[in-house]
């Protein structure tokens, strides 16, 4: 009897240790590295136009020279290059703006600066904003609030920088001298490497001013108009906003004319009665005196008389060498 309990209890026994799972086997501990997180650094600018071919980005990051193209983004320490014809147009997010022509070279810098290496660029701050900007280069740089500024490097550096306004004030900072150049629209100044002399400032003509201003290259030669374009149409130079009244006299080293129903000019003998006309010559006249010549003659156009101005608070809102390019 007690032979017949004890096997099936072993029985029993035996089948409940095989059907006991078998535990899988643990995997080794290793102390393993996250991955980096890569931040996708923001573009500050972008390829807005390509004008003319070609003209190519190199990039901070692998410094291979890539073709441009539309909508192409850009970072700081980016460098924008074109040859022969090639012709950009670079946007910022900020509301800052250029163009260059051909065989031209700027770099990116931080805090809104541009480094102008070779060739002309013209830069802009779509209006209504006062974002400061800077275009460096060698021996001078220009800096602009809310303006047009156009700066040339030539092929021979001897002939000098030329900086010119285009609309606006524009602040001029010598390399190697302490005294900043003020530029009003339409004047200009070439800097000569290592001068010790400040540049005389020269403000261009009407005449000069509306032929330029068909002619420029950078200005119109692109298919959409430059953002500072019915600014610039409506300005004069020497003026330097629409709110400011132009100009009595366009070249301000020539005397205003006088009209025939003025006073003579104080030096003229006032006993004199009347003024001689054109066949006459009063012997009474003061001959010391040179003839004011007379409404119908054009005066010979020269540089501005003063060759430092003050600088303005931007807080607060030349053609010079015959074979210099074009604007």
């Amino acid at each position: 009897m007690k032979r017949s309990l004890l096997m099936p209890a072993i029985a029993i026994a035996l089948f409940s240790c095989e059907s006991q799972p078998t535990p899988a086997p643990t995997a080794p501990v290793t102390n393993a590295t996250p991955k980096p997180i890569v931040v996708q650094e923001q573009a500050i600018a972008k390829v807005s136009l390509v004008e003319a071919k070609p003209v190519s980005v190199i990039s901070k990051k692998d410094t291979k020279e890539i073709d441009a193209k539309v909508g192409m983004g850009l970072h700081v320490a980016d460098t924008v290059r074109t040859q022969g014809k090639g012709k950009t147009q670079i946007e910022f997010n900020n509301g800052i703006g250029f163009r260059i022509g051909g065989d031209s070279i700027v770099q990116i810098k931080p805090n809104n600066q541009l480094n102008l290496t070779e060739g002309k660029m013209i830069t802009w701050v779509k209006p209504g904003l006062t974002v400061p900007i800077e275009i460096s280069t060698a021996y001078a740089t220009a800096a602009i609030r809310g303006t047009t500024v156009f700066v040339e490097i030539p092929k021979d550096i001897s002939k000098g920088i030329r900086f010119f306004s285009w609309e606006g004030t524009v602040v001029v900072k010598l390399a190697n001298q302490s005294k900043e150049i003020i530029l009003l629209t339409g004047e200009e100044i070439i800097v000569k490497p290592n001068s010790t002399t400040p540049p005389v400032v020269r403000r261009l003509t009407l005449n000069e001013w509306k032929e330029i201003s068909k002619t420029s290259e950078l200005l119109r030669s692109f298919d959409a108009p430059l953002p500072t374009q019915t600014v610039i149409d409506k300005l004069v130079p020497g003026q330097s906003s629409l709110s400011q009244t132009p100009p009595a006299s366009i070249d301000k080293s020539v005397p205003i004319q006088p009209s025939p129903s003025q006073t003579p000019p104080a030096s003229i003998d006032k006993s004199v009665p009347k003024q001689p006309s054109s066949s006459q010559t009063p012997a009474n006249i003061d001959k010391s005196v040179p003839i004011q010549p007379s409404p119908s003659e054009t005066p010979p156009a020269e540089p501005i008389d003063e060759q430092v101005r003050v600088k303005p608070n931007l807080d607060n809102p030349k053609k010079q060498d015959d074979d210099d390019d074009d604007d």
